[in-house]
């Protein structure tokens, strides 16, 4: 989590409580514990999402590498790991995983001791928000009951995230979960090997807001999915056909990321989890969705 501009650190402790939070790039995840159930994937959710000014792209990354490069000759424990956008506008989405809320918080100390011993990193932290036209943040939590398959998920082995995000009007949060929850029987009595893990939004949003994030080692996956989800999918049984939705106004925005290794700063035990297939030029800067405990 850091900050890519200072003017933007009232509005973040207003928001999460006299902690450097808003307008910051997220912390990655250091506190997340590992269970047969549901593998790697982190209770409590932060994300930040940095849309960035059309023609400032390559200036942006450029600078994130060199902040990347700065915590980790600082060893400022503070990680994170970078999607970028491979099917919208260019932004670029940050994502970090806690066990929960106070988790978040306590890194919060961290970060702003840091940036206090290596005030050069803000300088270069200021620069790059002047290359970014809107921020968004996000805080969810993980709803086990909405999620399929989680400890099939490996997140250290993922080189691309597809990301749905569902909103619709309030009080139709339990039709919304009992579609999901149909889809799971669903896929599951086909032995459709596709695990998600979903997000229920605590703020950041208006409206309801879920997030469903599918990891995948490539993008051929996806015609893979396509495909066995036909198969599995039953006649009137879809999302789509049922009359809440309607009523709900729901509305679905799906987005690719490529897991971005040049803008991600990862403990080193995240990094060694990769493995060495991932270790060619081709793969370099999209090869890891790590979220496990920091060292």
């Amino acid at each position: 989590m850091r900050l890519p501009g200072f003017t933007m650190l009232g509005e973040r402790m207003a928001l999460l409580g006299c902690m450097v939070l808003a307008g910051c790039m997220p912390m990655a995840a250091q506190n997340v514990t590992a269970t047969p159930e549901t593998g790697v994937t982190p209770n409590t959710l932060l994300l930040y999402r940095a849309d960035l000014i059309p023609g400032k792209e390559t200036a942006y990354e450029q600078l994130e590498v060199e902040i990347v490069q700065g915590y980790a000759s600082a060893k400022i424990p503070i990680y994170w790991t970078a999607l970028q956008s491979v099917t919208s506008t260019s932004h670029v989405l940050y994502f970090d995983g806690f066990d929960n809320f106070a988790d978040i918080e306590r890194s919060g100390a961290d970060l702003a001791q840091g940036l206090d011993a290596h005030p050069e990193i803000g300088t270069l932290q200021q620069k790059l928000a002047d290359l970014v036209a809107t921020t968004r943040t996000v805080l969810a939590f993980r709803r086990d009951d909405l999620g399929y398959r989680l400890n099939k998920i490996d997140l250290a082995k993922a080189n691309f995230v597809r990301v749905s995000i569902f909103q619709f009007r309030a009080g139709f949060e339990e039709e919304f979960a009992e579609a999901v929850r149909t889809r799971a029987r669903m896929y599951e009595t086909n032995d459709v090997d596709t695990p998600w893990m979903i997000y229920q939004v605590h703020s950041g949003f208006a409206l309801p807001t879920y997030i469903e994030f599918q990891p995948m080692n490539s993008l051929s996956e996806i015609d893979d999915a396509l495909d066995r989800n036909a198969k599995a999918r039953r006649p009137g049984g879809s999302l789509a056909a049922q009359k809440w939705i309607r009523e709900a106004d729901l509305s679905i925005d799906i987005q690719i990321y490529r897991v971005s290794q040049s803008l991600s700063h990862l403990s080193a035990l995240n990094a060694a989890r990769g493995g060495a297939k991932h270790d060619s030029a081709s793969t370099a800067r999209a090869r890891k969705y790590t979220l496990l405990a920091q060292p």
